[in-house]
């Protein structure tokens, strides 16, 4: 299959990674910086109180799940793109930028210089191209902001593979070819893969054991329970928990799912 070029419109309405600074960011930070423990909980306090968030543990969780974005850039060049951008820590700056009202991440690229990707067969490159983001990108920050926030690691790398999952779907449909499609799907699960290793923990997150349950705005379809709670119960907002924590039993899932179904109900009487 002949490698694409880089989407940077995609990279930039879906992933916010971006070329250049947003002149109305309210926050600014090194990517470097946040393996500085007073850095990262300066940073996490003014997005607990952007996200309204009742702790600093909310923020953590919430800052983990912005990383999905960046993941799924990578994870996209990785698989269908004939160059490659940096991704590491000196060479990102995140930005807060307020977008409809919410406090969105962007990853402002320092250079954007692109690399050829590695010839020969990708699969022999993509987990070290890969492996080496985790250990030497991600890791670093979840164990830094894991450390302040006093959260278990693996509750913050469970924010992520539903969220990658969801932007990779949303790639794969801008793809022209089945072929495109397929291999992108295909290298995705293939991150499930990889050596725990690489993320510092027990179990790769990404290897996750799905569990199905209702959806609750699709009669007859199922949708996956997150691998871990995100907290968004402890948010100054009406959202409680989602429908798809894992912390709920059977009947507050099922005593949610009727909520969310008459809230739509409403919704579309007005």
């Amino acid at each position: 299959m002949q490698r694409l070029a880089i989407d940077y419109q995609f990279l930039e309405q879906h992933c916010h990674v971006v070329r250049s600074f947003r002149e109305q960011a309210i926050y600014t930070v090194e990517g470097q910086e946040l393996l500085d423990r007073q850095q990262i909980e300066q940073f996490l306090t003014l997005y607990q109180s952007e996200i309204k968030g009742l702790d600093i543990q909310v923020a953590a969780t919430y800052f983990a799940a912005s990383w999905r974005v960046l993941c799924t850039a990578l994870h996209y060049m990785a698989s269908l793109t004939s160059s490659q951008l940096n991704f590491r820590l000196d060479n990102l700056t995140l930005q807060i930028v307020r977008v409809q009202q919410f406090p969105t991440i962007f990853f402002v690229l320092r250079d954007d210089t692109e690399s050829a990707s590695p010839e020969g067969e990708a699969s022999v490159w993509q987990e070290q191209r890969l492996g080496s983001f985790y250990q030497e990108t991600l890791r670093p920050v979840m164990e830094t902001v894991a450390g302040v926030s006093k959260l278990p690691v693996t509750q913050l790398w469970g924010q992520l593979p539903l969220g990658i999952a969801y932007y990779i779907k949303q790639l794969a449909n801008r793809l022209d070819t089945a072929e495109q499609r397929e291999r992108l799907w295909a290298d995705h699960e293939s991150v499930k893969e990889m050596s725990a290793e690489w993320f510092g923990v027990k179990r790769n997150p990404f290897a996750v054991k799905e569990i199905l349950v209702d959806h609750p705005y699709s009669p007859g379809e199922m949708m996956p329970l997150k691998p871990t709670c995100c907290l968004a119960y402890r948010t100054k907002t009406d959202l409680g928990y989602c429908y798809t924590c894992p912390k709920l039993t059977k009947q507050q899932r099922e005593e949610k799912r009727s909520q969310l179904m008459q809230r739509q109900m409403e919704s579309s009487k007005k």
